[in-house]
């Protein structure tokens, strides 16, 4: 199945999106039957820990979801020794870490 390039565009005729063209098994553009907008404030998501999902239709509200980051086993290796010198430093205090 061949899908067209969907271009969504503002009254101005300016691009503001492009979906592509695909071919092979790809879904079906969604009919529109509206479109709305929110202006989610600069710097208020941190795209390196959350994906945005969706758009909270209510609310206008940003949908996130959480980037799980796989680590490598370097990387594992060292948070269980940090984990386990802040469990030692923790003990040595008297349990007030």
């Amino acid at each position: 199945m061949d899908r067209a390039n969907r271009i969504i565009y503002n009254q101005t005729g300016k691009i503001l999106l492009q979906t592509g063209e695909a071919t092979g098994d790809v879904l079906e553009h969604d009919e529109i039957t509206e479109l709305f907008y929110t202006d989610v404030p600069y710097g208020s998501i941190d795209y390196t820990r959350n994906r945005l999902i969706g758009i909270n239709v209510e609310t206008k509200e940003p949908i996130l979801e959480e980037i799980k980051v796989e680590l490598t086993e370097e990387e594992k290796r060292i948070q269980e020794l940090e984990n386990q010198l802040l469990i030692a430093e923790n003990e040595k205090v008297g349990g007030l870490l």
